[in-house]
């Protein structure tokens, strides 16, 4: 269902089929997707939301018993790009320009700043004062600079539930992506906090183009752009 007025379209997925083993989970599903909007899947558990976004970066592609049939086309580097013709040697950069940020944080082990220059020196090979730059940008980007500035040398783990969460962000927005997935971002987070995350997900969208599941009503009306509600793998 499309809400607002649409802009330049920045995906199109047509006629997408996922199966694990012999058992279907997305059903003949077509959607497009715009640029700088919010799209929120919505429906109830199991109704295959989340194995619908793992695909547009290709991540279902972990599972041996994963068979996906249709087509996804992003617009990446301005160009339409196959999604599901990508060979597997270019998947890493395919999920740095479609980057994911779980339903719980995802932290890895070390300290706030490790979590960001980490990944840049092993996926951009970036480091020194580059890397710093784009560290401070994304820790502002992701709302979190303000709190962690002074302890940037501190567990990552010693930060909060909401502050993990604008971390992952951080370490996503860290890598210069075109398109956020969303799996459920305030899903584990009080209510104060989730309020604090969809109002950074709304300034995000000038920047990226969004894709995320949500359970919640209220939120899905105060974020969607388009929505697509999904029901028994198919959308509805």
């Amino acid at each position: 269902m499309t809400l607002k007025q649409s802009s330049q379209l920045a995906g199109k997925v047509s006629n997408l089929t996922i199966s694990f083993g012999s058992q279907p989970v997305i059903s003949d599903v077509s959607v497009n997707f715009y640029k700088n909007k919010i799209h929120v899947l919505t429906g109830t558990s199991g109704s295959g939301k989340t194995t619908f976004l793992r695909a547009l970066n290709r991540l279902n592609d972990c599972f041996e018993d994963c068979q996906t049939q249709g087509k996804i086309e992003l617009l990446l580097d301005g160009k339409t790009r196959p999604v599901h013709a990508i060979p597997s040697q270019g998947l890493p950069e395919l999920r740095r320009k479609v980057g994911m940020v779980f339903q719980h944080p995802q932290l890895l082990p070390g300290t706030i700043k490790e979590n960001l220059l980490l990944p840049l020196n092993v996926v951009c090979g970036l480091k020194g004062q580059a890397a710093q730059q784009k560290l401070y940008t994304a820790l502002n980007h992701a709302a979190l600079w303000d709190d962690v500035k002074d302890r940037l040398n501190m567990p990552a783990h010693s930060l909060s539930g909401g502050q993990q969460q604008r971390l992952c962000l951080a370490r996503t927005l860290v890598l210069d992506p075109e398109i956020l997935l969303l799996d459920e971002p305030t899903a584990s987070l009080d209510p104060e906090t989730a309020d604090h995350i969809e109002a950074l997900i709304i300034q995000l969208a000038t920047r990226y183009t969004i894709v995320m599941v949500s359970h919640s009503v209220p939120q899905t009306q105060k974020l969607a752009d388009h929505i697509s509600c999904f029901e028994g793998g198919r959308i509805v």
